[in-house]
């Protein structure tokens, strides 16, 4: 009886409101980070539409030779897509130019938008509870620079979606499948 409704909570953490009616998230993770959505959308209508919660942040899927490249979060102690937090005066674009380099000292020229992601965030050290988008970008790498150790990346791998290489964030592996 207990585990029974132990399955309803979970349920009901997996759905939200939406124009009216409910709608199925994507995926929770092991945290209870909830992936509500993910919005196609073109890049320059962006800044154009009400969104119901900010845009904080942007993460980039960059590929080099059919392979996924992943950052090992010193923090979290987990594969990570390179992104991060939009810093002020720059747009979702700049800001993962900016993360894969600092991250992982990798250079793109340009960045695929994607789309927009929602989220319903469990408390961390970017604040309590709260529900936010993030930007999706995709790039191609030409060439793979050495890593360089800095204060969030170990270290950096390149990965096929498939082999066992850790504790793999599992949102992010789940991004690699929308782009």
């Amino acid at each position: 009886m207990q585990r029974a409704g132990l399955r309803s909570a979970r349920f009901l953490f997996c759905c939200y409101k939406r124009n009216g009616g409910v709608k199925m998230a994507i995926m929770t993770d092991s945290r209870g980070n909830i992936f509500l959505e993910f919005i196609n959308i073109e890049y320059d209508k962006v800044t154009t539409i009400t969104l119901d919660a900010p845009l904080t942040h942007a993460l980039i899927v960059a590929k080099y030779q059919g392979k996924y490249l992943f950052m090992h979060n010193k923090w979290r102690k987990k594969w990570e897509l390179p992104g991060g937090i939009i810093e002020a005066g720059e747009d979702a674009q700049q800001c993962v130019i900016r993360e894969l380099f600092e991250e992982t000292n990798q250079n793109i020229d340009t960045a695929e938008f994607k789309g927009l992601m929602k989220f319903r965030l469990q408390p961390s050290f970017h604040g309590p509870e709260r529900t936010e988008y993030g930007a999706l970008f995709v790039g191609e790498l030409y060439q793979l620079d050495d890593f360089v150790d800095n204060d969030e990346a170990s270290s950096i791998i390149l990965w096929d979606g498939i082999s066992e290489i850790g504790d793999v964030a599992e949102i992010d592996r789940k991004l690699i499948e929308f782009v």
